[in-house]
């Protein structure tokens, strides 16, 4: 059975642990973005801990060139060249976007069929998506980036109105502060709420901020069914933390928290997707890492 090192580099943290096809072996190791600042900080650290294992797989928190092994477009991490991972340890070396590697550890170690038509969504601090098209991944899909032209003011990363500058766990203290500012409504919201406290107001029940939720709930079913009439997709598998831990957001059959109940039928050309939360929770990326690493065996 091969043995392989997972590697998540995520928007804060690196996280690591060894593998194989039955899952992952051990608690992950965690270093933050003080303690590896570069590629090269990351094979010092690693080099000689690992010295029996067949392959290296990477979920990484980017645009991904998968041809050179090479971090684009993010802000940690850019430009950085992981090639020298496989070099230190002779090893083959497979790095994937995170939601793509996600995908992955789904079709690998997750239950679904192996000729799925599935995507893995994360809503987290960003928002992106792996694709299964029978089975089989579609990389490099930058889900984040559909255009959903919610009020035509938005630029996010360079562009115009993309889900993930409306809706991502980031961009919520924002638009909260932006539908405010043309608000005259009673609230107990200030504008200068994070994510987590929006939230509790939603939870607690104030009018406005479950008006601003339901909006964040169409915006979302905008996304999921833009990607589902791209892809023909029948499963959505969700995590991200945002998601996990708001899970009635992507709810769309019981959720007491919207003013009116928002309807995905209206947002999908092609049949609505059933969607689920992940079982995996924040060690999807290390196993997507995981199966990852081993698909480059094969």
């Amino acid at each position: 059975m091969a043995s392989v090192l997972a590697i998540d580099i995520g928007g804060s943290t690196i996280r690591g642990v060894r593998a194989n096809e039955s899952g992952l072996q051990g608690e992950p190791w965690t270093y933050t973005t003080e303690t590896i600042d570069s590629a090269d900080a990351l094979v010092d650290r690693l080099d000689g801990v690992y010295d029996d294992i067949d392959a290296i797989g990477v979920a990484a928190a980017a645009v991904v060139d998968r041809e050179t092994n090479e971090l684009l477009n993010v802000a940690n991490w850019s430009g950085w060249d992981l090639t020298p991972l496989a070099e230190t340890f002779s090893v083959p070396l497979a790095v994937e976007n995170d939601a793509d590697a996600s995908a992955l550890g789904l079709k690998t170690y997750g239950d679904v069929a192996p000729d799925v038509n599935l995507a893995y969504l994360t809503i987290s601090t960003g928002i992106g998506a792996g694709i299964l098209r029978n089975g089989e991944l579609i990389p490099g899909a930058e889900a984040g980036f559909v255009n959903v032209n919610w009020d035509g003011e938005i630029q996010h990363s360079g562009v115009n109105d993309p889900w993930e500058g409306y809706a991502a766990g980031a961009q919520f203290p924002k638009r909260v502060r932006e539908w405010l500012a043309d608000d005259d409504r009673e609230t107990m919201l200030t504008g200068t709420e994070d994510a987590k406290a929006f939230f509790e107001a939603v939870y607690e029940g104030d009018h406005v901020a479950r008006d601003y939720y339901t909006r964040f709930k169409r915006i979302n079913a905008a996304g999921i069914g833009s990607i589902s009439d791209l892809f023909s997709t029948d499963v959505f598998k969700v995590g991200g933390g945002v998601a996990l831990n708001h899970p009635t957001l992507v709810d769309y059959d019981d959720d007491p928290h919207t003013l009116e109940p928002v309807d995905l039928d209206s947002y999908c050309m092609t049949s609505t997707p059933d969607i689920e939360l992940t079982s995996f929770g924040v060690d999807l990326e290390l196993y997507g890492a995981a199966a990852a690493a081993i698909e480059s065996l094969s």
